[in-house]
């Protein structure tokens, strides 16, 4: 069986699927072996365990199949189950490259540009070219958002905006969260700010916290309006998990110009929703306490946020590039 075919089963039938996966690694079925390593390093259907982790995808490393390859140098990149090492990341990830493991090559081509050496970068042009135009996974929609960003850039050949707006527009079709947000950086610049708001309405909708998070102090960074809002609605929306530390950092954001009456009433509403789990444990109730506490304040700021962007002038300044 496929690792897709394996995990298909893990979700019709997690019990004894996770039994048969853990038998057939210890058999030595590659997919398998690779499938059983991933359960343990994030934890589901078993507890989890990054050292046992990392043995089986170097037990499927050693049989030479690039997946346990590009997981090896991942764990050595990260530090899961080992000591970080960032010389044998770059190893495999050339074993799993050099196989056309489309994961491997953009690994690959990432590590070399951490490295910081110029002389890296071509290669790490030829590297995501390749795996941007080999599909349309994950990891090719990756490869494609870093691709753009060498054209517009002008990294390795002249800089070309044209280029760089077609792999960020096919990427961000395709819903890849940081060209949606790349995109529309270009088309604010160019003079499209409609353009640049549906795209970041889309990439701040349709992503999760941790995306979310990374953007948000980009966008309140600026000082248009357009732009703040944006940010300010994406930690909105991480806020509405009801963690009191989240809520917080919202409410401090609605200190700036970026909010609107409407904001702060959304905003108070937060910390009155229940735990989401149904099951309130004293953490909850702690935090749940200091929300109702933030709902005084957030009435309080309502009166003067409503004079603040009473006085508010037109703003000319354009969105830069975020980092990736």
């Amino acid at each position: 069986m496929t690792k897709a075919q394996l995990r298909d089963l893990l979700v019709s039938n997690p019990h004894d699927a996770t039994q048969w996966i853990k038998a057939a690694a210890a058999a030595d079925i590659i997919p398998a072996q690779i499938v059983w390593g991933q359960l343990l390093l994030d934890g589901t259907q078993a507890a989890r365990d990054p050292v046992a982790a990392f043995v089986w995808f170097e037990r499927a490393a050693q049989f030479g199949d690039p997946d346990g390859q590009n997981m090896v140098g991942r764990c050595y990149e990260q530090g899961w189950g080992v000591e970080p090492d960032p010389k044998l990341a770059t190893e495999f990830f050339e074993l799993a490259a050099a196989a056309g493991h489309v994961w491997g090559q953009v690994n690959l081509a990432q590590m070399l540009m951490r490295g910081g050496d110029p002389a890296d970068r071509p290669r790490s042009f030829e590297l995501f070219r390749a795996a941007a135009e080999g599909g349309t996974s994950k990891a090719n929609l990756k490869a494609m958002n870093s691709l753009a960003r060498f054209l517009e850039e002008g990294w390795v050949v002249p800089a070309n905006p044209r280029g760089a707006l077609y792999w960020y527009s096919r990427a961000a079709a395709l819903g890849d969260h940081w060209a949606q947000y790349n995109l529309a950086t270009i088309l604010h610049a160019g003079g499209d700010p409609a353009g640049a708001d549906v795209w970041l309405e889309r990439a701040v909708s349709g992503s999760d916290d941790g995306f979310r998070r990374r953007i948000a102090p980009l966008l309140l960074a600026h000082g248009e309006l357009a732009l703040r809002r944006h940010g300010l609605e994406a930690l909105r929306r991480i806020a509405a998990s009801g963690s009191a530390a989240d809520v917080q950092a919202y409410a401090s954001a609605l200190n700036d110009a970026a909010a609107t009456p409407s904001d702060l009433e959304d905003a108070r509403r937060l910390p009155e929703r229940p735990p989401t789990d149904g099951h309130p444990d004293s953490r909850n109730c702690r935090q749940a306490s200091i929300g109702r506490g933030l709902v005084g304040y957030l009435g309080g700021r309502l009166a003067a946020m409503s004079r603040r962007i009473a006085r508010l002038s037109n703003s000319t300044s354009s969105c830069s590039k975020g980092a990736l």
